[in-house]
């Protein structure tokens, strides 16, 4: 594992980012008890209300939660620059996105305007605040690079999204809001969610985390430099040109011309990191590897699903279509791309505290011997939970072609099994760091 371009120095206190590691496995759970609770209808109509709690439990308490951690965790180490006041400032945002994702889920579910516009405030605060944070802290580095790049244009999407998710909140909160093309806006706004805040940050922080905890070489310059950006364009165009067609304006075929380049940019960044992840310079067996491997080959199945649905418009009005897609996108792609990373970040930050927590006491060095990152999350148990995720996402892709009872509950009972075995690594792991930091308290009080 290479550091040697990272600022270990500024690392926040652990408390701020594993706040939103150790809560986003509870979300996930949340929607595993609503796909069990609600059962065929769930995945069956994408405009169901439970549907829709689903998929912000999903990208809201699980996706987001953790890319909020991992921003607030990796913008100091990286380019070294420290969030101001972070204890403070991820507590906030930290209660804000928790309570705000509640009140959505469950302003859907039981169809209360109050809840809908309790969590738009809420949600509202998190993300603006999120973003004011964050580009504080990179309008003060002097210098710029790839990461710093991807980060710029995530957010950029970021803010585009809540434009879209308030003004869609305000419409479904009943707040006599009356907005053009809704259904429009609804694609548009998730579009901009995946694609631009998940994937742009995913793709971002890839050029990082891959070569340095996977041994690989390292992105090729042209597709860091050019890539994020590109697909940023491509969104902003892509975005005009659809309103323009669904208002009768522009054939519909040049509105869809920029879908395809946007799939040949996703497409190109997962089979450039299959290629380096071939090449790495250690082979020795790595669990994480398998996260991120079947991430890209999710993420090049929905691709190739997406362009059906626009060269086949018979195959994109079918109910399962848009469900199948989503599910192939979030579940097959962002999902295990985010395991991957949780089971290299988490065993990283804990070894790193607990080294510099030690190294502030000499006489501790030789009495509390510091577990390394496989003793933190021993690989066994990250594989079982690896492989107990592949039978979550198979059993949920068959609930959707094959919707019955059974399917559905086999499928809700293995996707709560995954998240619970998630949960429980990330808390052992915790269970560990608090053991050994206080070992090392007690032999400095020697």
């Amino acid at each position: 594992m290479n550091t040697a371009s990272l600022s270990l120095e500024q690392t926040p206190p652990l408390s701020v980012p594993l706040r939103f590691f150790l809560t986003a496995p509870l979300f996930g759970l949340l929607a595993s008890f609503l796909l069990l609770y609600e059962g065929p209808d769930l995945l069956i109509n994408r405009w169901h209300p439970a549907t829709l709690a689903f998929t912000h439990l999903l990208t809201l308490g699980f996706v987001t939660m953790v890319m909020f951690g991992a921003m607030l965790q990796l913008l100091p180490v990286l380019v070294g620059c420290s969030v101001p006041r972070p204890i403070l400032v991820s507590t906030i945002l930290h209660i804000l996105l928790s309570l705000g994702t509640l009140s959505l889920a469950g302003g859907f579910v039981m169809g209360n305007a109050w809840l809908m516009n309790v969590a738009l405030v809420l949600l509202g605060m998190s993300f603006i605040g999120f973003i004011i944070v964050i580009n504080y802290a990179l309008i003060r580095v002097k210098w710029r690079n790839s990461i710093m790049t991807a980060m710029h244009f995530a957010l950029g999407a970021l803010a585009v999204n809540v434009v879209l998710g308030i003004g869609l909140g305000m419409l479904f909160g009943g707040l006599g809001v009356i907005l053009p093309l809704p259904t429009v806006l609804i694609h548009l706004h998730f579009t901009w969610g995946l694609i631009g805040w998940i994937g742009l940050l995913l793709i971002g922080i890839a050029y990082q985390v891959v070569p340095m905890f996977q041994i690989t070489p390292q992105y090729p310059p042209l597709l860091t430099r050019w890539l994020v950006p590109l697909i940023f364009i491509f969104l902003l165009i892509w975005t005009v040109l659809d309103i323009l067609a669904h208002l009768n304006k522009i054939p519909f075929i040049i509105a869809q011309l920029f879908p395809g380049l946007i799939g040949l940019g996703l497409s190109a960044f997962a089979l450039t990191t299959l290629n380096i992840q071939a090449h790495r310079l250690r082979k020795l067996p790595d669990i994480t590897l398998n996260y991120w491997r079947v991430g890209m080959i999710g993420l090049l199945l929905s691709i190739i699903i997406w362009v059906a649905g626009l060269l086949w418009p018979g195959l994109a009005i079918k109910p399962f279509y848009p469900i199948l897609l989503g599910v192939f996108f979030i579940a097959g792609f962002v999902l295990p791309v985010i395991q991957g990373m949780l089971y290299k970040i988490i065993p990283f930050l804990i070894w790193l505290h607990l080294k510099n927590q030690q190294l502030n006491v000499l006489k501790v060095i030789s009495m509390v011997k510091i577990p390394n990152m496989k003793q933190i999350i021993p690989d066994r148990l990250a594989r079982r939970q690896f492989f107990v995720y592949l039978f979550a996402f198979g059993f949920t892709i068959g609930a959707i072609l094959l919707p019955t009872s059974f399917t559905y509950v086999l499928a809700g009972v293995v996707l709560a099994c995954s998240f619970l075995f998630l949960g429980y690594n990330i808390y052992r792991a915790l269970w560990l760091y608090q053991s050994v930091s206080q070992e090392i308290a007690n032999c400095n009080s020697l």
